[in-house]
């Protein structure tokens, strides 16, 4: 017998996929965790072995890498930009000049969502790969340490289509996460709760409905995805559909009246196989409790990864109230399309340690942006609690590239920072000098829900030049008299100017005027979403705009009435 089975042997059930994905990650985690204790001498060596691999590629010729021989050089010879600086770059890769950016060529571009309108295409090269494949591990490696039977059960995870087109010259452009979820090594394919294929469902109704048809035939241990609302989607799709989710999997079918293609329906009606048994478990739950809850239709769910920072309060929050009280919540990380930039190895909080082995990352302390001659700072001159831009150098060929993230250091791993990611950059409004973040938005809203007692679906900000003043469009999870939408707004308005000063004093001297509250019909938040969505925003990665100086197009229409301070 070798060594495997007699492993296999000793572990109970399932509990072999645990201990052989802790055992197959420990490497990865040796190499993190080795990486953080000397943090800045492998930003060093990093930052010289991309320089010294790509002198070659057409980026490295522009910017003389042959003569770089410092830090100080490279900064000289590459200045800090966004994406659109390396546009050119990137259109001579769809052109079919592998080399523009890397020597390492692309084997695909993820597609993203564009400041300018037009999507942004990533270069994704093996090295990338491997190193998102390290953190995946790194991750998964730390949480079954807190979490033992973590994969117990099957893993719930939804990524977008891995290819969505081609470039004239026949690169693929998609999801580089749903390249990783397709071409995952088979172990690991084996625990995916819903088959590849799913993914690539055009219609999202269609494509919930589907992926619950096959996670909810199964005991599911853990739910991954970044963005919590995601996951809130799905477990709406169980008690919207209850009786067409028993049928089907007492059958082992999947209902026609969903909009799927019929290559995608033959190919995941092989998957299927009738489960009278699972489904008559189902119909008790649904007869006992009144509904499919998934405290009873997934008992032994261990953990649920997904963003708890940044602006997915509202969402995380809404997902915590249907799901079991007391199942963990863990960070899935600080991850961009252009790289896997920190790595939560805990369960509290938001933060995770930056990945120094496998990028380059420079800091601009938030309140210098933009000015003369700003600091530009390692990884090892960052302060706790202190926020800061990130600049980011990554081996797809990114090099010194402003991803246009705020993000506080909120301790240290030995010499590596932890980060937590507060917002997007240059999230800012000012009618009158005022200056709101959106984080202070976030936190008076948020505050001031639970002062007034209203629960809130969704919410944002607008700064109102033309009628001088805040304007917070909301839309109730339920019915709300008109006395506490009044308390609600003027906890808001309270609330702001303890947050932010300036705007206290404009409020007192009438420099600003009194706020107002919109309350949106039912259903604005989720058109939203789906205009977003339409226009190529990705349904796993969506991120709401909690605050802008103008409403959406269309947005007015959708007010079903107007509070004001009394």
């Amino acid at each position: 017998m070798s060594w495997w089975s007699t492993i296999r042997g000793r572990l109970r059930g399932s509990q072999w996929r645990g201990w052989a994905l802790r055992a197959f990650s420990q490497q990865a985690w040796k190499r993190f965790e080795a990486a953080a204790r000397h943090a800045p001498q492998a930003q060093a060596d990093l930052l010289f072995r991309l320089v010294r691999a790509n002198q070659d590629s057409r980026f490295g010729r522009d910017h003389e890498f042959r003569n770089i021989r410092s830090l100080a050089d490279y900064r000289s010879a590459v200045p800090i930009g966004d994406y659109e600086r390396f546009r050119p770059y990137v259109d001579r890769i769809v052109a079919g000049e592998a080399d523009a950016l890397t020597s390492d060529p692309p084997y695909m571009l993820a597609q993203t969502s564009g400041t300018t309108g037009v999507p942004k295409l990533i270069p994704v090269t093996l090295g990338q790969r491997a190193a998102a494949a390290a953190a995946t591990q790194v991750w998964f490696y730390r949480a079954l340490l807190d979490h033992p039977r973590l994969l117990d059960g099957q893993i719930l995870a939804m990524v977008s289509p891995a290819v969505e087109g081609h470039t004239p010259g026949g690169l693929p452009y998609g999801s580089a996460s749903g390249h990783l979820y397709q071409n995952a090594p088979w172990s690991v394919r084996q625990l995916y709760a819903i088959p590849y294929a799913v993914t690539e469902i055009k219609d999202y109704e269609a494509r919930y409905y589907t992926a619950m048809r096959f996670a909810l035939q199964q005991l599911v241990s853990f739910v991954g995805t970044p963005n919590p609302s995601t996951i809130s989607r799905l477990l709406e799709t169980v008690n919207a559909y209850p009786e067409e989710l028993i049928r089907d999997i007492n059958d082992g079918t999947l209902s026609a009246r969903f909009d799927i293609s019929n290559d995608i329906r033959a190919t995941l009606v092989q998957r299927l196989v009738p489960d009278p048994k699972r489904a008559e478990h189902l119909r008790g739950l649904a007869d006992a409790a009144g509904a499919l809850r998934p405290k009873d239709f997934w008992p032994d769910l261990q953990l649920v990864g997904c963003w708890k920072g940044g602006s997915v309060g509202v969402q995380l929050q809404r997902l915590q109230q249907v799901l079991p009280a007391g199942l963990p919540f863990r960070d899935i990380g600080y991850l961009a399309s252009e790289a896997n930039l920190a790595i939560p190895i805990q369960g509290e909080g938001a933060g995770g340690v930056l990945a120094v082995g496998s990028n380059v990352y420079e800091f601009i302390p938030e309140d210098a942006i933009g000015h003369p001659g700003c600091p530009v700072l390692r990884c090892d001159e960052v302060v706790a609690g202190h926020t800061y831009y990130v600049v980011i150098t990554v081996s797809n060929g990114l090099y010194r590239y402003d991803i246009n993230d705020v993000v506080r250091v909120s301790g240290f791993f030995y010499e590596a920072p932890i980060v937590e990611f507060v917002r997007k950059g240059r999230d800012m409004t000012s009618i009158g000098g005022e200056k709101i973040h959106v984080s202070q938005v976030t936190g008076a809203i948020d505050a001031a829900q639970r002062e007034s007692g209203c629960a809130i679906r969704q919410y944002r900000a607008v700064a109102s030049a033309a009628h001088n003043r805040y304007e917070f469009l909301v839309e109730l999870e339920d019915g709300t008299d008109e006395a506490t939408l009044v308390r609600l707004l003027a906890a808001i308005d309270r609330i702001l100017g303890e947050l932010n000063i300036e705007y206290a004093q404009k409020r007192a001297s009438r420099r600003l005027d009194d706020p107002c509250l919109r309350v949106m019909q039912a259903g604005w938040s989720e058109a939203a979403y789906l205009k977003r969505v339409a226009a190529g925003a990705r349904d796993t990665q969506f991120k709401p705009t909690l605050l802008s100086d103008q409403f959406d197009e269309g947005e007015t229409d959708q007010i079903r009435v107007t509070i004001e301070l009394r």
